[in-house]
């Protein structure tokens, strides 16, 4: 879709090291920017955006390990690079 290509142009100056300062709004990220997060592949991507769909926006960051194969171990690899704001 055209959306995402106005939100990608902010990210574009960023490296990857400074990922943390600009965290993955995960009730916005494509299934590409999901893909960025630690311990997360493009199956588990594509279930945060089913979940997404069927349940609405994340809450908080902690309501991504309602999403079948996110657990405690892979939320605490993830939790400093993900926002819902």
């Amino acid at each position: 879709s055209t959306s995402i290509n106005s939100q990608n142009s902010s990210y574009s100056n960023y490296s990857s090291s400074s990922l943390k300062d600009n965290k993955i709004n995960i009730n916005k990220a494509t299934q590409t920017e999901l893909e960025t997060i630690p311990g997360i592949g493009p199956s588990t991507a594509l279930k945060i955006i089913n979940y997404r769909e069927e349940n609405g926006k994340f809450s908080s960051i902690e309501d991504i390990k309602n999403v079948s194969g996110i657990g405690d171990s892979k939320y605490k690899q993830m939790k400093e690079y993900i926002t819902v704001k």
